[in-house]
């Protein structure tokens, strides 16, 4: 079973972050190299796994970035709105250890004055098995 653990320096203060990779989904590269276009290269992010996203969310400049083409559209609820309108996306998450879990749940979101330009939701942690241990201030993901 793949997995990653990884210690994080004052885990309650700082919380589940894990720096990951954002790329475009298998499915959009097979259609892109079929086309013989070009494809984006993976985005470097810093994330945090949060078990309180029903999906995960990433920053508008990461999607620019991979010039990812939406899906669809969701309306979401946050700590200060509800009902907002965002873009969906394919995409893949790579995580340490070479963990590429596939979601077409990836919603883009502004999120300002964030350390954080990406949360990992329940789409993501239901494929696997995370463990929070805050004696030892690591984080286990296992596939």
């Amino acid at each position: 079973m793949p997995s990653f653990t990884a210690t994080i320096p004052n885990l309650q203060r700082s919380g589940p972050i894990v720096e990951v990779l954002i790329m475009p989904s298998r499915k959009l590269i097979e259609v892109l190299q079929n086309r013989n276009q070009q494809i984006s290269q993976p985005v470097r992010v810093l994330a945090m796994i949060d078990t309180g996203a029903t999906s995960s969310v990433v920053n508008s400049k990461i999607i620019q970035d991979l010039g990812l083409n939406p899906i669809g559209t969701v309306k979401i609820n946050t700590p200060s709105s509800t009902g907002l309108t965002c873009y969906q996306y394919q995409a893949g998450i790579v995580f340490p250890n070479n963990i590429v879990v596939e979601t077409d749940e990836l919603i883009e979101v502004p999120l300002q004055e964030q350390n954080i330009q990406c949360l990992i939701g329940r789409d993501v942690l239901k494929f696997g098995v995370l463990i929070y241990n805050g004696y030892t201030q690591t984080i286990t993901f296992s596939l």
